[in-house]
């Protein structure tokens, strides 16, 4: 009885300190905010919320171009799956997934934290040419620079 109670107490505690703990997306979850949260209508005062100063610059407001680059999540019409890295004040977040055509495109986004809330620095969107070259882990913008 006494080999059965430390054994059955061996096993708990090694399936204890085998178990995994999945981490919460927190940059998955901070993009579907603001996919959801942002349109053309409210891009100009929002974008502050989800975009850090330098990646805004000083005359989005007013840039066209600018407010139709803030709303890149538009692309992507279906998201497959997702991956992310997050180091200190500093993130990567992959998003995989398809355009309206059902073309498979990539979103890489680098994101920094400050004041208490993670904010898209850089934006990289890759169309590729097959599912098959969806990224199977976080890469950040940087990474696609020669």
């Amino acid at each position: 009885m006494k080999n059965t109670l430390i054994s059955f107490i061996a096993i708990l505690f090694i399936a204890s300190c085998s178990t995994t703990h999945k981490v919460p997306s927190v940059l998955f979850q901070t993009y579907s905010k603001y996919k959801e949260s942002t349109n053309e209508n409210n891009i100009k005062e929002v974008a502050s919320v989800y975009f850090s100063q330098s990646l805004l610059g000083k005359n989005y407001r007013t840039n066209s171009d600018a407010i139709r680059q803030l709303l890149f999540k538009d692309y992507m019409i279906s998201i497959v799956n997702h991956h992310e890295q997050v180091k200190f004040q500093n993130g990567c977040l992959t998003i995989n997934g398809y355009d309206e055509e059902s073309a498979p495109l990539i979103f890489s986004l680098k994101y920094l934290l400050k004041d208490g809330r993670w904010l898209i620095d850089k934006i990289h969107v890759v169309f590729i040419e097959s599912k098959n070259d969806f990224n199977q882990e976080a890469k950040c913008p940087k990474s696609y620079i020669n």
